[in-house]
């Protein structure tokens, strides 16, 4: 028969891997540096794309620089873009500005920059401009569309894989 430890004997030392409060003191730390590393990396990962547009931070306000889009209203340009089956097609009214001979057709998609898309588009005579274009994915997209030389610039947006848009300067700066 075994009898309990009397108040004179030593009780016998446990290893100390069976320690629970030893466990609790090394797990905390241990699960920190864990989720530290794991922020890092979701942080890494999903960083956000640089904008591409001409935009300044001024303290918590951001401008947008309307230099392009009024210099494509004084130009009196616009166009029409036909968007479909691998093409890109853009007829331009110059009003009173020589036709470039040559078009950018700038496609942002409204959340995945990964989809952007950049067509030039060669002049095919009398205000029309034609390209290929890869298949788009679904979605809300932004168009820019403006001479190589960037001087003036058009934009509109679409939703969905196939569009026709009539494209005008902005008005409101």
């Amino acid at each position: 028969m075994s009898t309990p430890h009397s108040a004179g004997e030593p009780m016998p030392q446990r290893p100390w891997f069976r320690e629970p409060l030893l466990w609790l003191v090394i797990a905390i730390p241990a699960l920190t540096v864990v989720a530290g590393l794991s922020t890092v990396l979701i942080a890494y990962r999903g960083a956000d794309a640089p904008v591409a547009d001409e935009v300044r931070k001024e303290g918590l306000a951001i401008h947008q620089d309307p230099t392009r889009d009024r210099a494509a209203r004084a130009a009196g340009v616009s166009a029409t873009l036909a968007l479909g089956d691998g093409q890109v097609h853009v007829t331009l009214a110059s009003g009173h500005a020589s036709l470039p001979n040559s078009l950018v057709v700038l496609l942002s998609h409204s959340t995945r920059a990964e989809q952007d898309q950049m067509v030039s588009l060669s002049s095919s005579g009398d205000g029309r401009y034609a390209g290929s274009l890869p298949p788009l994915a679904s979605g809300h997209w932004f168009v820019e569309i403006t001479p190589a030389n960037r001087a003036w610039r058009l934009t509109g947006e679409f939703v969905g894989e196939r569009a026709a848009l009539q494209l005008r300067p902005r008005t409101t700066l």
